[in-house]
């Protein structure tokens, strides 16, 4: 019985780690494939317990089997195993005190517990430091000018971003209005906060030199619901960092909510940026 619960046991974590390899090296592998490799690999470590060989030979399956008997899988998933089950091993020594003072069923749950919300814990924070970085690369300078004057802001390219102003084709832009507030004409302000959504195409509270400029969208958000904003057509873009071009005669649409812009940018640009 004894054995069995060991096989089970070494299993268990052993599928736990290749599960964190596989996914934090971003090679795929069938999930019976790596049950298979953790089940022959704990088989050997309950029957060699205890002992250097089969630690070393249960290694070796565990790596082999799961991502193949290649040199390239040797080095990069035998590597971050290899890694993952000192981090992991020594949480488990660490909190041996207390986990010797329960019971045989309590300390399996207990530490197969503590192996999936250790590894969890690490895949995310590794998933969103490397989300952070891709984002980062996204992001630029911009000089927008728009009605004769220019701003400078922090600009992020959201490959997401595919709206576009139906009649010309052309992409639209979205603009933190906080960003740029205090350096818009009074005349225009006074005419934006003027505008009613429930009458979309009363636009002749608008100064001449921007109503020729104006277009009414009709969005739909990640809810799926339907919203009426305006997009003010500007005279040129300026995008300098990772992505350096000139582009002119768009659309911006200027939002009051700012706070879900990625990287604390001030203006998300549409995916044409790139």
């Amino acid at each position: 019985m004894i054995g069995e619960l060991l096989i089970l046991y070494n299993t268990l974590f052993n599928y736990f780690l290749l599960k964190f390899t596989q996914e934090i090296t971003g090679l795929y592998v069938k999930r019976s494939r790596l049950l298979l490799s953790a089940f022959c690999s704990g088989f050997i470590a309950a029957i060699f317990y205890q002992t250097l060989f089969g630690a070393v030979l249960s290694f070796i399956v565990l790596i082999g089997l799961a991502f193949s008997f290649r040199l390239q899988s040797l080095l990069k998933q035998g590597t971050v195993l290899f890694i993952t089950t000192f981090f992991l091993g020594g949480v488990l020594t660490s909190l041996l005190p207390f986990l010797l003072n329960q019971s045989e069923v309590a300390f399996f749950i207990l530490c197969i517990a503590i192996a999936f919300l250790s590894l969890t814990t690490i895949h995310t924070k590794w998933r969103n430091m490397m989300q952070e970085k891709i984002q980062h690369s996204f992001v630029v300078d911009c000089d927008l000018e728009l009605f004769k004057k220019t701003y400078r802001l922090k600009g992020f390219i959201d490959t997401g971003n595919e709206c576009i102003e139906p009649i010309s084709g052309k992409p639209v832009h979205f603009l933190s209005y906080t960003a740029i507030s205090k350096e818009l004409p009074s005349d225009f302000q006074e005419a934006l906060l003027t505008w009613d959504d429930k009458n979309p195409y009363q636009l002749k509270m608008f100064p001449t030199y921007v109503y020729p400029k104006v277009r009414v969208l009709s969005l739909s958000t990640v809810q799926q619901e339907r919203s009426l904003v305006l997009a003010f057509r500007f005279d040129k873009l300026k995008i300098s960092g990772s992505v350096s071009k000139e582009i002119v005669d768009q659309y911006v649409v200027l939002t009051r909510n700012d706070a879900r812009y990625p990287q604390d940018a001030q203006m998300i640009l549409h995916v044409l940026a790139l």
